[in-house]
């Protein structure tokens, strides 16, 4: 996947991402195995959700946490790009070796990024946590889950409806940590001015339903506002996992 984002056209002023996030271990978890970035020097912005089992799913995501965070800004989108996936490469590897050093079946982590350069937007994922624009009063979700359930309901055996009801909607097809290289999947769009961008784990999107989502990031308040109410939402619903939004408002 190549990244063509360049600087912002001349015709264009150039956009500012205005970012917040909040994490919560929800009250079921004794502990957060989720995890999100805020780079905004590098353009990259980003949830990881851990697993592999107590202490170990909070080492897969504070792995990609770490990297992502010091990630430094490199001026240059395909630059940056190759940067970025080279750091969960490096991850990756971080996880499988303990995984072997300790004797753990799996050591692994969900991740859902956002790179923004000048006006263009890269998402790229692994896993199930999610990546949603909201663009003038309309959400769309813009990553898809690589999950058991979502290939069921891609090849048309299964029902959207009934996929967060299904007994394997947990079970995921692809991980960080979880095979030699990371698999990313990706999607590239221009950004404008007033679009905001969800990046979300499981924890909230099993909460709340996309429409509750939606009218969430319908309102006019910040990023700070609007992630902190929708983990507050979603530990009102008794969320039975940790609960992370990350909100990114273009400017």
């Amino acid at each position: 996947m190549s990244f063509t984002g360049e600087a912002a056209p001349a015709t264009r002023h150039p956009l500012t991402p205005v970012a917040a996030g909040r994490t919560d271990q929800g009250p079921v978890r004794d502990h957060n195995e989720d995890a999100f970035v805020l780079n905004a020097p590098a353009g990259i912005y980003a949830v990881a959700d851990g697993m592999g089992g107590h202490s170990k799913g909070d080492f897969a995501s504070r792995a990609l946490q770490e990297t992502l965070e010091q990630a430094p800004p490199l001026g240059d989108a395909r630059a940056q790009l190759q940067d970025m996936v080279a750091r969960v490469d490096a991850a990756n590897a971080l996880m499988r070796a303990e995984a072997a050093a300790s004797g753990a079946a799996a050591i692994g982590s969900t991740l859902v990024a956002m790179l923004v350069s000048g006006p263009h937007g890269l998402f790229a994922w692994i896993g199930d946590s999610r990546a949603y624009l909201m663009r003038e009063g309309m959400m769309h979700q813009t990553s898809r889950d690589h999950s058991v359930v979502q290939a069921l309901v891609d090849r048309g055996q299964l029902a959207a409806e009934d996929a967060e009801k299904h007994p394997h909607a947990h079970v995921l097809t692809r991980a960080v940590g979880a095979s030699e290289k990371a698999e990313f999947e990706y999607a590239q769009m221009e950004l404008f001015r007033g679009d905001r961008v969800l990046l979300c784990s499981d924890g909230l999107t099993r909460t709340l339903t996309e429409a509750q989502i939606a009218d969430f990031m319908r309102r006019s308040d910040t990023p700070d506002a609007i992630s902190s109410a929708l983990v507050e939402a979603a530990l009102v619903a008794n969320a039975q996992d940790n609960v992370t939004a990350v909100v990114v408002e273009m400017t």
